[in-house]
């Protein structure tokens, strides 16, 4: 591949193909046509997991993982109440959902690197200016609103999408490794800005992490592109010959087509109802537990040392796990995937309760450690749900339906926890609800069957096969 006048040209064949085919096929025949296809330069779509990778890095560790690093130093400098200083995050979850509903059909008509450059300079901007912040309103303006607004632009619904885009048969694979960024935003971010708040001060960590943001996200942005027919390519890198015996091989399996939905179409079916209330449900306990699991440790009589450790293993389960779960994702259907993942976070939530009684160390790095290795799928399992129910064309704007619903299931978890505990002295009453919202999650994504060929298109394409749920979310 090349660039020439700033446009990505294919050296293959497939530049002067145009119209995208039917893209859902059976995954055992799309592997067998993959074992087949001929050398040729690397597919530009793994250029935009790389980018993705590193935006989701910076959006999860500048807008999530260093937060609380900066709560103590912060607080006691400018004399905030813990209270003042966390009322931040509720301002992030309004301004996160709002823009999220706003992007995603500018996502589809125009693609992801104007969207990401603007985001980039506003949330460095912002990261610059919380350094200077002397009042909480102050704090709210920059942090709550501009860096939220910036990270939204450049985060995970924007790059998720975009790498949806550019890949069906290895989808699972590529969102896995690109949704990576994510754990290594807390894995790496979070001990950077601890050690430069303490060897430079709170203020300087802004000035480094709005650096940080530059160097990385504006190199990332420029690699982005829309979509492959953009630039004479189809997705997986298949020519037009790899991808015609391939919508062959999907007929012979039967499985479901990668028809492109509209949003008014999709949200229409009970289908992406079902897909958006199992996983806010399900994930309604997660960002609870993120939040108060080291407070839960200690109180349980570990070390604020061992807490710590714990809460590693936790960081690392997820981020190794990205891998493993794309393995199974090009494999098996997702939705069952998903299933298994939130059974296994509602055992080890249960699990976790028996911890804080027992005060047992082995069966703490059990727990966290299930627990983190199911975390783990939760970004790559959605997107990938969402991208081979409702296809690709449109599906920015039909992603955003969600973005509202998955906010405010985000925002309650953590403020339930703290009122639960500030009421009874304990966390078990909350990590028994978030265990039952967990199963309650399970089985609705097991009743969100893919949803039928909307009337229109079936009507124009009377010998399009009809649905079949055991293939459906096989595709990438």
């Amino acid at each position: 591949m090349r660039f020439t006048h700033g446009r990505l040209v294919a050296l293959s064949h497939a530049a002067t193909y145009r119209q995208c085919l039917p893209l859902s096929v059976s995954i055992s025949a799309g592997r067998s046509l993959i074992a087949h296809w001929p050398r040729r330069p690397r597919f530009y779509g793994w250029y935009i997991v790389g980018a993705a990778l590193f935006a989701q890095f910076i959006s999860a560790g500048t807008q999530a993982y260093v937060t609380g690093v900066f709560l103590k130093p912060m607080t006691t400098d400018l004399g905030w109440s813990r209270g003042e200083f966390s009322a931040v995050q509720s301002v992030s979850t309004f301004v996160m959902g709002t823009v999220g509903f706003v992007i995603g059909g500018t996502l589809d008509r125009r693609g992801p690197r104007r969207l990401m450059l603007a985001g980039t300079i506003l949330c460095a901007a912002a990261l610059a200016l919380t350094s200077q912040v002397e009042t909480a309103w102050q704090f709210y303006l920059v942090r709550g609103i501009a860096q939220t607004v910036g990270n939204a632009l450049l985060g995970n619904l924007v790059v998720n999408v975009t790498v949806a885009k550019w890949f069906v048969v290895r989808r699972g694979m590529a969102i896995s490794i690109a949704s990576a960024g994510v754990s290594l935003g807390g894995v790496l971010m979070t001990p950077l800005a601890a050690w430069w708040i303490s060897s430079y001060g709170w203020r300087s960590g802004w000035i480094m992490l709005s650096v940080v943001v530059l160097a990385i996200m504006i190199p990332a942005s420029l690699v982005m592109r829309r979509s492959p027919e953009d630039h004479g390519l189809l997705p997986d890198g298949m020519t037009v010959e790899e991808s015609t015996a391939y919508s062959a091989a999907r007929h012979r399996a039967s499985a479901v087509s990668e028809v492109q939905w509209t949003r008014s179409e999709a949200i229409r079916t009970h289908t992406i109802w079902l897909v958006i209330f199992a996983y806010g449900v399900a994930n309604v306990g997660l960002g609870a537990l993120l939040l108060h699991a080291i407070p839960f440790f200690t109180d349980s009589g570990f070390s604020r040392s061992t807490a710590a450790f714990l809460f590693g293993i936790l960081a690392w389960a997820a981020l190794v796990s990205k891998i493993g779960w794309g393995f199974l994702m090009d494999r098996y259907h997702a939705r069952y995937l998903s299933a298994s993942a939130f059974l296994t976070m509602a055992a080890a939530i249960l699990v976790l309760i028996a911890v804080g009684h027992v005060g047992s160390v082995l069966l703490a790095v059990l727990v966290v450690l299930a627990y983190g290795l199911a975390m783990g799928g939760t970004v790559p399992l959605q997107e990938t749900v969402w991208a081979s129910y409702f296809g690709r064309a449109h599906l920015g704007e039909i992603r955003a339906v969600a973005m509202p619903f998955t906010i405010v299931f985000s925002a309650i978890g953590p403020v339930f926890a703290g009122e639960v505990f500030d009421r009874t002295g304990s966390y078990d009453a909350a990590f028994v609800a978030f265990a039952l919202f967990s199963l309650l999650g399970f089985v609705l994504i097991l009743l969100a069957r893919p949803p039928q060929s909307p009337a229109s298109l079936a009507a124009d394409e009377p010998g399009l096969p009809a649905p079949v749920d055991q293939a459906a979310s096989r595709v990438g």
